[in-house]
């Protein structure tokens, strides 16, 4: 009864806050999103044609994880939707020591130092160049902050480190995902908090079939699948939430 409550809470919150002008944030997002979609396949099209090899997608999703749309969508979307997860629930994570698993261009970094204000901050990534670009924004503050290169499946960090765990969209990247959930439950201390969204397998087929963008099978599972993985790595599923089936939200804690 009580997840119940919450999730039609989640729902009518989420409604109100955007009824008045949801429609003209929707339209400006597909609106960018086309945008940046011809314009990258243009380029990639273009690198092709010069590099004479396979048209690598790869550019595209690099491109877009750099782009303002992707600032926009992480930080006034998804952001936003943890944030009600962890308000439904009563709970708030300022002040603590926090970790990012996949930082990408930086975007996450600022939501949480804005939102949480963390006694620590960690981020890390195994694409060097999104690495520097976290770095690059982490002087704008101060505080315990570090961003290095590293791969998720095996962090060189001590075990029971952090409080809090964010992971935005990455594991559908990752061949040995329910690997990598075990990893990020060893980094948390005992009753840490895993904060993860993610796509399923219905929408990462939809991009290759639609966008010619190509994830690896081995990591397009189905809800269940991801449940039962985070159930195995020791993790106890709070809350979730869905947007229109195909993108999960996960507020979980180590068992």
């Amino acid at each position: 009864m009580k997840y119940e409550h919450n999730i039609r809470l989640i729902k009518e919150t989420f409604q109100e806050r955007y009824e008045e002008d949801q429609n003209i944030f929707l339209k400006n997002l597909f609106s960018k999103f086309k945008r940046f979609l011809g314009i990258t396949i243009m380029k990639a099209n273009l690198q092709e044609k010069n590099s004479n090899s396979a048209l690598n997608f790869h550019f595209i999703e690099e491109k877009f994880i750099k782009s303002p749309l992707k600032k926009l969508m992480q930080t006034q979307f998804e952001m936003r939707i943890f944030k009600l997860l962890l308000h439904t629930q009563g709970l708030n994570l300022s002040g603590l020591r926090i970790l990012e698993v996949g930082c990408g261009a930086g975007y996450g970094f600022e939501s949480i130092m804005k939102e949480f204000h963390p006694k620590e901050y960690q981020g890390f990534d195994i694409n060097p160049q999104m690495v520097a670009l976290t770095k690059a924004k982490t002087r704008n503050y101060r505080g315990q902050i570090m961003v290095f290169l590293g791969d998720i499946r095996k962090v060189k960090l001590p075990s029971s480190r952090f409080d809090v765990v964010f992971a935005f969209t990455i594991f559908h990247h990752i061949i040995e995902w329910e690997k990598a959930l075990k990893e990020v439950n060893r980094l948390l201390k005992p009753k840490g908090f895993f904060l993860v969204n993610e796509i399923n397998n219905r929408s990462i087929n939809r991009f290759q079939r639609y966008l010619k963008v190509y994830h690896p099978f081995q990591a397009r599972f189905t809800w269940e699948m991801f449940q039962k993985g985070l159930k195995d790595s020791g993790f106890r599923l709070v809350q979730d939430f869905y947007f229109l089936e195909d993108l999960g939200f996960f507020l979980c804690i180590k068992i």
